[in-house]
C-alpha cells in the first residue's frame, strides 16, 4: 500500500527533526484527545496501541494527555527498532514497544486497545483482539473516510458498529473512531 509507505516516509522525517515532529503531531492532537475522552482513558489504564510505526504519535499523545501506561506493537522489526531509538531520544521511558502481529498479541492485561488506521488485515486483527481482550476492555478503531478507504487495507473502509464513535476533522483521513466495549468473558464476543 503506497499510503503506508508515504506515512513511513513522513515518520522518518519526523524522527529526524523536532520541527517536523511537532508539525506532524498537530495532525494527531485533536484526534487523540477526542479518542482519549471517548474511551475515558486515565492514569489507571493500560493501553495497547496496535500499529505504532516508527513514530508512535498516538501512543506519545495518549500518554501525555492521560498519564496511562502505553505499550506499542508493530509487526515490522525495523519500525520497532527505530521507534525504540526515537522514544529514548524523547525520554519516553513510560512507553514500551514490542515486535508482534496484531492478530497474535496477548490483550489480557490491557483496559484499552487502539487499532491504527494502517493495520492490515483489520477485520482479523479486530476479531482477534475482541476474543482475547478482558471483559470491559475498550477497543478504539479508526475508520478512514470513504474517499481514501481504498488506500488502506481492503477492509478498512467498512463501517465499525461500535457502542459510540467520535467524528474527526475535515483535514484528516480518519472519518471517525469507534469504540467497542468487550462484553462477557474473553472468547465470547460476536463481531
Amino acid at each position: 500500500m503506497w499510503i503506508t509507505k508515504f506515512t513511513r516516509q513522513i515518520e522518518q522525517l519526523a524522527v529526524s527533526s523536532r520541527l517536523i515532529y511537532s508539525a506532524v503531531s498537530l495532525y494527531y492532537r485533536q484526534m487523540v484527545q477526542r479518542e482519549a475522552e471517548l474511551a475515558g482513558i486515565g492514569p489507571q489504564d493500560r493501553v495497547l496501541c496496535i500499529g505504532g510505526g516508527i513514530c508512535p504519535y498516538t501512543a506519545v499523545l495518549l500518554h501525555q494527555y492521560t498519564g496511562a501506561q502505553i505499550t506499542v506493537v508493530d509487526n515490522d522489526r525495523t519500525c520497532v527498532e527505530e521507534c525504540c531509538r526515537f522514544l529514548r531520544r524523547l525520554g519516553m521511558k513510560q512507553i514500551g514497544v514490542h515486535c508482534a502481529d496484531g492478530q497474535d498479541v496477548d490483550c489480557r492485561d490491557y483496559t484499552v486497545i487502539h487499532l491504527a488506521l494502517q493495520i492490515c488485515p483489520r477485520e482479523e486483527v479486530l476479531r482477534s483482539v475482541l476474543t482475547r481482550a478482558p471483559e470491559g476492555a475498550r477497543v478504539l478503531v479508526r475508520v478512514p473516510k470513504g474517499c481514501v478507504a481504498g488506500l488502506y487495507c481492503p477492509q478498512s473502509g467498512r463501517q465499525v458498529q461500535g457502542d459510540l464513535k467520535v467524528q474527526h476533522g475535515v483535514l484528516s483521513n480518519v472519518a471517525y473512531t469507534s469504540i467497542l466495549v468487550v462484553p462477557g468473558a474473553p472468547g465470547q464476543v460476536a463481531v
